[in-house]
């Protein structure tokens, strides 16, 4: 409740710096939708997001990826950030959209993009090396849709990889196989 409050705050001071502000949306977000930083203060969750910057800017890192040939894609909001729980690195990718697409589901884009965040890892200087693919760093993708239809308002949805033993005894750590992760979200339109 109380950050919630704090939200509503956040939201009502427009003499704050853009950058400061931008940083507590995404605080509030990380804590809201990403299960690493559920646990974790609003104020933690932007210590953590500082760290990775080397300025007081929120900078997204390169947003056009041309590791295919003939189709680019260019995120519109991609950082790489810390995961609290193991400090590895996570990559997410943040696309406002300002309407539902309409003609395809936003689903089957954010899985497009997040197949796309981790195969350009490899020989990628952020990535890994040739064949080593026990370092393949997590990707997020989160779709934050403004304009909707109305059956959508107020709807946080998450995709992600899972274990399921179908045969045998073997398990994984969810390290092992938490790669990657879609999340649609649909903000409660104003009356």
């Amino acid at each position: 409740m109380e950050d919630q409050k704090e939200w509503k705050e956040i939201m009502q001071e427009p003499k704050r710096l853009y950058d400061e502000q931008c940083k507590k949306i995404l605080a509030y977000i990380f804590k809201e939708c990403l299960e690493e930083y559920k646990d974790l203060s609003l104020e933690k969750i932007q210590e953590l997001l500082d760290e990775e910057q080397s300025h007081d800017k929120m900078i997204s890192k390169n947003v056009e990826d041309q590791s295919i040939r003939g189709s680019m894609i260019r995120y519109d909001l991609l950082y790489k950030i810390k995961n609290p729980q193991n400090n590895n690195s996570m990559w997410i990718d943040i696309e406002p959209q300002g309407m539902d697409p309409g003609t395809y589901d936003l689903f089957h884009r954010g899985f497009y993009y997040a197949t796309r965040m981790v195969a350009r890892q490899r020989n990628d200087p952020e990535g890994f090396e040739e064949d080593d693919f026990d370092n393949i760093q997590k990707v997020i993708t989160l779709w934050i849709c403004l304009r909707h239809a109305r059956y959508k308002d107020n709807t946080i949805n998450t995709y992600r990889i899972e274990e399921r033993n179908i045969v045998g005894h073997l398990k994984h750590a969810k390290e092992f196989y938490n790669l990657m992760e879609i999340i649609l979200l649909y903000p409660r339109k104003r009356q």
